[in-house]
């Protein structure tokens, strides 16, 4: 009787948990052996030593000015899903910036776009913490989703993309197994450019809603 009310209980605990999750900012990473463009803002504001007390568990501080960390292993990967898990958290939701070639270049008209919201925000591996994440063996300890920025979802390519990891078994879903997204930064500036205004960029999204439906994922 008490095995059975002990698993009552924990079943209707289960059940009334709020689905709790956390906006991944990764831009802890190094490219080619360099501070890669957003990390390196990032490693320039807390490496003065009274900053090294916000410091991630992965950073060495090197002397009272200066510091050194890279996010980009999958050591350190695994043991953020451990914390995460005995945290309570339930899924992480990660930004998806556009990548860039050398001096921020690209050739995309929605990446060139988001420059002029945040210039000198282009990284050249922005999905280092998906990637580690997609490929950790702890991953089934806790779900992810992304953060859609600017108005890079409306070009056709990105969703593909997104798509492609909404089937992933790990996807956060509400609903009853809809897919969960976030759209960020998404002003007249990004309407505008995505469909000509609201109306246009409601019709652009419309569409990529039905793309997932067609592939049964809502």
């Amino acid at each position: 009787l008490i095995l059975v009310l002990a698993f009552a209980a924990s079943y209707a605990n289960e059940k009334t948990h709020p689905t709790i999750g956390v906006i991944r900012w990764d831009a802890w990473n190094l490219f080619n052996d360099q501070y890669d463009p957003i990390s390196f803002y990032s490693h320039r504001c807390l490496s003065p030593e009274k900053f090294h007390y916000r410091l991630p568990f992965f950073a060495t501080v090197l002397s009272p000015t200066n510091t050194s960390y890279n996010e980009d292993l999958q050591s350190v990967m695994d043991q953020e899903i451990l914390y995460a898990k005995h945290a309570g958290l339930d899924y992480w939701a990660f930004d998806t910036y556009c990548t860039y070639g050398p001096n921020c270049t690209t050739n995309s008209t929605y990446c060139v776009e988001y420059l002029q919201i945040a210039p000198h925000y282009c990284p050249r591996n922005p999905a280092y913490g998906l990637h580690q994440y997609l490929s950790s063996q702890y991953n089934s300890l806790i779900k992810f989703t992304l953060l859609l920025l600017g108005s890079s979802p409306c070009d056709v390519a990105f969703q593909e993309g997104y798509l492609e990891l909404m089937v992933h078994p790990q996807f956060q879903t509400v609903l009853g197994g809809r897919p969960l997204l976030y759209l960020f930064q998404f002003t007249d500036v990004e309407a505008n450019l995505c469909g000509g205004g609201w109306s246009g960029s409601r019709q652009v999204f419309d569409k990529f809603r039905q793309m997932a439906t067609n592939r049964g994922e809502l």
